[in-house]
This record gives structure tokens, sequence and C-alpha cells, in this order.
């Protein structure tokens, strides 16, 4: 048992995007993961922007498709999890790569330990604004809308606005506490859970409490941070020395 979690990598946002960024992730990360992992659950944001067409995936991303591919067929079960960037899942991850997709959360047990999973966009009971959209942007009748719209102009108009949102949540994440994750991290201890795992704040964090555990677990692009559940404990690891680490 080897459960890799990993979230907000933003893959293709072009003010972040650099080749060495990709080539860590690939030849670092997913080589060890190819090497000894059960399982992978991507915790939402792996990329900057996904939208599926009947016929159209966003070319930009084969290299990493196709690393999850070999993942699939070396038997590693793979979960991805729908973050506030890439919620646009479709079936291609099912379909033809065998990958399970969660719209929300995801309940999971490993080695008889409960897992909650949720990328945490909309946790914050102060940002009402965000839920507000959230269910504005998730209507399957505003999806069919926007598929209407040709793949070439709506991809480039939605990474437009995806860059606006990063930007606006780089600035409002930093100025917000940590204390509304972990109240519903403890929560969920109380339902049962053994693990919380989140993603969204970009900020690598572990609470531990009542026996149990709540980790966030950060992003690949300042932090390079990931969490890994070996069957005994689950552990926030770094690719790279951290530039901040948190701690409760």
């Amino acid at each position: 048992m080897k459960a890799y979690f990993i979230s907000d990598l933003h893959l293709g946002a072009r003010e972040i995007e650099n080749p060495e960024r990709q080539r860590e992730l690939v030849n670092g990360l997913f080589t060890q993961i190819l090497k000894d992992a059960t399982h992978l659950f991507v915790v939402g944001d792996f990329f900057d922007f996904w939208f599926e067409y009947k016929t159209v995936i966003p070319k930009q991303y084969f290299p990493v498709l196709f690393y999850l591919q070999k993942m699939r067929e070396k038997g590693i079960e793979i979960h991805y999890l729908a973050g506030n960037h890439d919620f646009f899942l479709g079936s291609f991850f099912d379909r033809y790569l065998d990958v399970k997709t969660h719209a929300d959360e995801a309940v999971v047990e490993l080695n008889h330990k409960r897992f909650f999973i949720f990328h945490g966009d909309g946790v914050d009971p102060d940002d009402k604004g965000y839920r507000i959209l959230k269910r504005i942007l998730r209507s399957a009748f505003n999806q069919k809308l926007f598929r209407l719209i040709h793949p070439d102009l709506g991809i480039r108009l939605a990474k437009l606005v995806s860059g606006t949102s990063r930007k606006y949540n780089k600035v409002n994440l930093k100025k917000r506490s940590e204390d509304a994750y972990v109240r519903f991290a403890e929560q969920k201890f109380a339902e049962g859970f053994d693990y919380v795992v989140m993603g969204h704040r970009h900020n690598p964090l572990v609470h531990e409490a009542q026996g149990k555990k709540y980790v966030n677990l950060g992003d690949w692009i300042v932090n390079y941070s990931y969490a890994v559940f070996n069957g005994n404990d689950l552990e926030l690891k770094f690719f790279r020395n951290p530039s901040r680490h948190s701690q409760k």
C-alpha cells in the first residue's frame, strides 16, 4: 500500500509554466509513482483549465495524460477530484484512461483507515460569492451553452478567466486564516474519518487532533508538496525544500 496525493499544479497556466516545473513533475514525482504506488489521488486543480467538448480535449496536456495512462497500465488506481479550475471533467478520464472521477468529495478506505478527500473550494463560510459562482459554473445547462463556442475560442476565453481567478485567489487566500479548514477537518474527524486531505489553499499544512490528521497538500508551484500514505500513516512531503511550511 502506497498512496500518493497531489493538488494545485495548475498545469497550462502561462504565467507560471516552465519546462523545469513539468520536468520535475514527470521525471521526479511521476517516475517515483510508477515505481512504487498503488494509488494516486489528484485532489483538484491539476490543470489550470480543463473542458471537454464531445470530440476535443486540450492538446497541450498530452504529455501528462500519457503518464496517467502509463500508471493505469501498471495497475495504479487513480482518482481525479474536481477543483475550482478543472471541474469540467466530462467522460474522458473515466472512459479512455480508466481514471475514477469525483465531482466533489471522495470517501475511500485504505488499509482500514477512512479518508475524506476534497479540493476544499467553498469550505470557508465567508466565501459566499464563490459559493454562488460555483453553482452557476457547474450548472449542466451553462456547460452545454459553453460547448456551443468553438474550442479555440472557448479554451482561450476560459484560460483568461482562469488566470484572473488565480490572481484574485493568490491575494485573498493569503489574507484568510486556516481556521475554517481546520474546523471543517475536525468535524469530519467527529464523523469517523481518520484522515482529511484537501488542497486549494496552496499552503502545505498538517493538523493533528483526536489521534487523527488533516493534511493540506499545498501546491506544485511554490512548495512542490504532496502527501504519501504508506498503509500506516499519512505524511506531507516536499520534492524541494519548501519556501514555507506551517504546522499545527
